[in-house]
């Protein structure tokens, strides 16, 4: 079904740039753009122009043997309505001062500039971010809060914050663009590019990102959910399992029972997996040395750190980093 030509033409036309890293996950690019192209196809019209660039135009993006056409490089003179930097993991060093310039001069021009997946890390990186809410996918969101110390950073699907959004990437790239397009062209073409793609509800950006482990588990009683919280809220400086219960208005021993009875495990267990966790996010993407991801994580001193990451993950946190890091891993999330 195509809208009527009079409503088509009435639609300015707008320019997308799709700036893509190394070995980028292809079925995020595919729903990053598809609402752009769906809504080209109902309306008639050629809406959204859409081109590619590489993060490092000497390596242009390649997953799976799947080469992504590069149609337009950073040495163009052209500026577009909306930007989106997808990366999946790190900016080349050689690639930064370029690419930062490119999204400032973007940016000045008057277009919406959005990062997919990690590359709101880079955004932060770039000072893109200072005074703006942002999100990321939940393996770097760690690491963001300790880069943006000056933005709001939330764990949901996407964030659009005046000029400036950020997505989660992954499943939640489709329900970004399709905001976007509601955002641009209102909600007729909107609804007609949700029935064009079999996608009648897409999510709210306030979805959260993921489910906790077990969680019918944890909800089966309002203490854990309670407790669960407070341990998450409190990992780089943990609290006692005795404040812990007080916190949630129950003793210490309740709180021990009902964590066997519930969860098989128990809340120093539990709140030791929050803290392991906090600090395999820092180890994947953030800045800090080995030690400080430590600190980070609420362990006092590099011995205690690496004999509980050890014990859990076979592998000492330097090793961690570097299994991540290594170009012979595709996929790096795969660690999880």
């Amino acid at each position: 079904m195509t809208i009527p030509a009079s409503a088509a033409a009435a639609e300015r036309k707008r320019s997308i740039a799709l700036v893509v890293g190394q070995e980028p996950s292809l079925h995020s690019t595919f729903l990053v753009i598809e609402p752009y192209r769906a809504a080209n196809r109902v309306s008639g019209s050629d809406l959204f122009s859409i081109d590619f660039l590489s993060v490092d135009p000497a390596a242009p993006p390649t997953s799976m043997g799947v080469s992504v056409p590069v149609t337009a490089t950073f040495d163009d003179r052209r500026t577009f309505d909306l930007v989106i930097l997808f990366i999946t993991y790190n900016v080349p060093e050689h690639a930064k001062a370029r690419l930062s310039k490119w999204l400032r001069r973007q940016a000045a021009a008057g277009a919406h500039i959005s990062a997919i997946d990690t590359g709101a890390l880079f955004f932060a990186e770039a000072g893109l971010l200072d005074g703006y809410a942002a999100t990321c996918h939940w393996t770097a969101m760690a690491s963001l809060k300790e880069f943006s110390a000056g933005s709001q950073i939330v764990e949901q699907l996407y964030v659009i914050d005046r000029n400036r959004s950020t997505c989660a990437g992954q499943a939640a790239s489709l329900d970004f663009s399709m905001a976007m397009v509601r955002r641009m062209c209102g909600d007729t073409l909107y609804h007609l590019v949700c029935n064009e793609l079999i996608y009648t509800a897409p999510r709210a950006a306030e979805v959260g990102q993921r489910q906790l482990v077990n969680g019918q588990s944890w909800m089966t009683n309002p203490i854990l959910g309670r407790a669960q919280r407070i341990m998450q809220e409190n990992v780089e400086y943990p609290l006692a399992i005795e404040t812990v219960a007080d916190r949630c208005g129950v003793s210490e021993r309740e709180l021990q029972y009902l964590f066997r009875r519930h969860l098989n495990s128990t809340p120093k267990k539990i709140y030791l997996a929050f803290r392991l966790q906090h600090a395999k996010e820092l180890l994947l993407y953030s800045g800090m040395s080995i030690r400080e991801t430590g600190l980070a994580s609420g362990f006092a001193t590099p011995s205690a750190y690496y004999r509980a990451f050890h014990a859990v993950y076979q592998r000492s946190p330097q090793e961690y980093r570097r299994d991540f890091t290594q170009k012979s891993i595709m996929y790096g999330r795969n660690l999880y």
